[in-house]
């Protein structure tokens, strides 16, 4: 069996950080032969983070190994399973929470997270902590109680498996339009304390209880948090979790929406997203052209060597998680 070993912060150069802070995504239903080997000469030169396989693409499993093959380091290997894995699908995660039974959110957490980590996964972007407005099928429900408490027992039974959790779309909030971030920008008019006494209260429980390890960082604007930039690109409601005491990893959603696209630029995002407190991105196409922009927001003064440094750690910490047996 291959050994494994742990990267450190201090033996990696500027280019290797800058690519444990990219989230490569691997479209098994658009695969390249130039893009596969991209990806694996950038794991072949400790320079990839983390990969996204999606599991509704075509032959996931065959992606997964190809990156579990390369690696001599437990880099990340990320899914969305809102509804489950492979063959353990039960339906939007609405169904647990019409149900409302902490035990059936631990087994279905516990048996994504079993089937996850038997493909190769090791940390799964669960669970949703939205908390709806709208009756959003997505959520577990509209109570800030019920939602955590149902989400900590889903964290709890994907922990149980061996899976970090990648809890989304921080930092939640409403949306009175209903803007879908893949179309356009979309806003909240929530203001901090409002976001932490409502929104943020799933994501305090679950801290509290030891099951956050990660967050998505959604593309929502707060104005009246920071005027100028959307969560994912936003200091100012990043800040606001880490100074209820989350040390864990952030990494943006999908930065292919137009909702960012639109307006704040393909290569620019990414450094925005890194200088806001971001530790890893998450492109969602196009490899080399988002490791090359890395490159070019550092060299361009957007990203400093010590919140570099910062996210990389956050990164590593991450990888170091992953290999931990189940409690």
């Amino acid at each position: 069996m291959k050994e494994i070993k742990e990267l450190k912060l201090e033996d990696l150069s500027v280019k290797q950080k800058l690519g444990m802070t990219l989230t490569a995504f691997i479209n098994g239903n658009r695969r390249t032969k130039e893009d596969d080997e991209f990806v694996l000469q950038l794991i072949k030169n400790h320079a990839l983070g983390a990969v996204w396989v999606q599991q509704s693409n075509y032959k996931p499993q065959e992606i997964i190994d190809m990156v579990r093959e390369a690696a001599d380091y437990p880099i990340l290997v990320v899914t969305d399973a809102e509804s489950g894995m492979g063959d353990y699908i039960i339906g939007k995660h609405n169904a647990l929470g019409c149900a409302d039974n902490e035990e059936q959110a631990y087994i279905f957490g516990k048996g994504l997270g079993i089937t996850a980590k038997k493909m190769g996964y090791n940390i799964v972007c669960n669970p949703l902590l939205d908390i709806s407005t709208t009756g959003s099928v997505r959520s577990l429900g509209s109570d800030k109680e019920r939602v955590a408490k149902l989400a900590a027992a889903e964290a709890r039974g994907m922990k149980d498996a061996g899976i970090l959790t990648l809890a989304k779309h921080y930092p939640g909030g409403n949306n009175p339009k209903q803007i879908d971030s893949h179309m356009a920008e979309s806003y909240s008019e929530m203001t901090k304390e409002e976001l932490i006494e409502e929104s943020l209260y799933p994501y305090q429980y679950l801290m509290k209880e030891g099951l956050l390890d990660g967050l998505m960082v959604g593309h929502k604007k707060f104005p009246n948090i920071d005027p100028d930039y959307p969560s994912s690109l936003s200091k100012k409601v990043i800040d606001i979790i880490r100074e209820l005491g989350f040390d864990g990893l952030a990494t943006t959603d999908a930065l292919c929406m137009m909702g960012i696209l639109s307006k704040y630029g393909e290569v620019e995002c990414k450094g925005l997203a890194l200088a806001a407190g971001i530790d890893t991105v998450l492109p969602y196409h196009k490899n080399e052209f988002s490791y090359q922009s890395l490159l070019t927001c550092y060299e361009r003064g957007m990203i400093s060597e010590e919140r570099l440094d910062e996210a990389v750690r956050r990164v590593l910490q991450a990888q170091h998680k992953s290999m931990e047996p189940p409690k």
